[in-house]
């Protein structure tokens, strides 16, 4: 079905076994992504569209266009019916809002676009970013129908440099957040990955949640870092102490190409994580951790959409 589609592609788990989200569209206006961050799940796939130098990502060919051309399909189309009613994510492999000199959605206006064309065409929106530059778009997000996701993967500025190089700084995206959140969108936050030994401390998060909740977040997501082939190497080059005690706890078999860490070990730091956020009056989820009994609502925020 995805190849009858330019632009808007139904979701695809990638084959895993442990996904827990329900049916919903995807659409990527980017190839790629500049943040760099070095645990970065979609770099050993996407075939050199990865690093904030490199210059063979960029915006979709004809995205708007194509974003239109499917938006009519779906609406004219009685094969795909089914698809009307479903949520558009933007966006699961690359950020919606990159910012290089030489890509930067700020000057080009694509997501915003798209988002317009989806708007007008009566969809939902699940936005997921590192970004502070979504709150431009909080005038055509269409309110009452979308849900803004940030990922923070930790309070600490000079930490989050270092695994996030050229991703906003964590006090800016909450500051996105909050103003998405005081402008009446539901706002959701992903604590993920918990790398070992680097961000997986119960104080570092129990910080980070004490001020999500401040903000008006309603929901953390949460998973553990799952190694592939280039994103080991780069935890063992900027982290080798961490890297090297954690190995251990990686021994265990692959599950959808991902090493993953021993389940005790997994299960842990979830458990953290939910007991901290509920704590703190928010729902929580777990993303492909095979633990859906940890979870209080789906990991997209869906379940949000019937309450905004």
């Amino acid at each position: 079905l995805a190849s009858r589609f330019r632009a808007l592609k139904p979701f695809d788990p990638y084959h895993s076994p442990l996904c827990t989200c329900g049916p919903k569209l995807t659409l990527n206006v980017y190839t790629g992504c500049g943040f760099e961050c070095f645990y970065c799940y979609t770099s050993t796939y996407s075939r050199g569209r990865w690093g904030r130098d490199s210059e063979s990502w960029g915006p979709r060919a004809d995205v708007v266009p194509n974003v239109e051309r499917d938006i009519a399909r779906i609406a004219g189309d009685a094969e795909f019916a089914p698809l009307r009613g479903l949520p558009v994510v933007i966006s699961l492999s690359s950020d919606p809002y990159p910012d290089t000199a030489r890509v930067s959605e700020a000057r080009l206006g694509l997501t915003r676009q798209c988002i317009r064309l989806l708007a007008e065409a009566g969809f939902a929106i699940l936005v997921q970013t590192k970004s502070a530059l979504v709150v431009r778009d909080l005038d055509v997000l269409p309110f009452g129908r979308t849900v803004v996701g940030m990922t923070v993967t930790t309070l600490d500025a000079e930490l989050a440099a270092k695994m996030e190089p050229y991703a906003p700084a964590p006090a800016r995206r909450l500051a996105a957040l909050g103003a998405a959140a005081e402008s009446g969108f539901v706002t959701i936050c992903r604590i993920d990955p918990l790398v070992p030994g680097v961000n997986d401390g119960a104080a570092g998060i129990e910080a980070l949640v004490k001020e999500l909740a401040a903000v008006g977040v309603r929901q953390v997501v949460s998973s553990t870092f799952k190694l592939r082939r280039d994103s080991a190497v780069r935890f063992a080059r900027l982290f080798p102490e961490a890297g090297a005690a954690a190995m251990p706890l990686y021994e265990t078999a692959e599950v959808a190409g991902y090493r993953y860490m021993v389940e005790p070990e997994r299960r842990r730091r979830m458990e953290m994580v939910r007991g901290i956020a509920e704590a703190h009056g928010l729902a929580f989820s777990c993303c492909r951790e095979g633990m859906p009994d940890l979870n209080s609502c789906s990991c997209d925020g869906q379940r949000w959409l019937a309450d905004c």
